[in-house]
């Protein structure tokens, strides 16, 4: 876009050098048009330059990321997601060996940090740091495709069952990790039998 005002600054350049040159008059009927020129041309260059633009762009690209939020109910995937990790978490708290006192008191505790963590993680307060990263990872045609996408009737269907494909993944995940703990277990234990 800077090509065309590059060449016409060039062209002003060698017309006022010219002028030097051949000590043309001032009041030469060229004089006006030339300054008309170079007005013309820095305040279009201001305009090509100015943030306005690049708001505008920005501000339509957001608008873009919030409809591919709303569309794909990020606020009720996080709302899941933790009630999902609250369960789970509530489910690996031993129910054997402890004291009634111990067991209220570690129910407690454990009601208190999934308070805390639903409050610092809110939706409200995520919002602009996942509207950050879309912002920062896709480009704004990629964005118009995905929201395409999202419409579709395959993305409708994706958006529907995505809760269960995560609760069946979560699932899975639990399932592994239990097969996978006792081995940790002896892992930790062998390393506080050799220190």
């Amino acid at each position: 876009m800077a090509g065309p005002f590059i060449s016409v600054i060039r062209d002003i350049g060698r017309l006022c050098h010219d002028r030097a040159a051949a000590r043309v008059p001032e009041s030469d009927a060229t004089l006006p048009t030339a300054m008309k020129l170079i007005a013309f041309v820095f305040t279009a260059a201001l305009l090509l330059n100015s943030p306005a633009p690049a708001r505008a762009d920005e501000s339509s690209k957001n608008a873009k990321i919030d409809e591919m939020m709303r569309l794909t109910h990020a606020d009720r995937m996080i709302t899941q997601m933790f009630e999902q990790m609250k369960n789970a978490v509530k489910s690996q708290m031993p129910k054997e060996g402890l004291s009634e006192e111990a067991r209220k008191s570690a129910e407690e505790t454990q009601a208190k940090v999934m308070d805390l963590i639903a409050a610092r993680m809110s939706w409200d307060r995520m919002r602009p740091a996942f509207a950050k990263i879309y912002s920062e990872t896709f480009s704004e045609s990629e964005i118009d495709g995905i929201i395409g996408f999202y419409k579709s009737p395959a993305g409708q269907a994706m958006l529907e069952k995505m809760p269960l494909l995560i609760q069946k993944s979560m699932g899975v995940s639990q399932e592994l990790m239990r097969d996978v703990g006792p081995e940790i277990e002896r892992m930790v234990k062998e390393m506080k039998e050799k220190h």
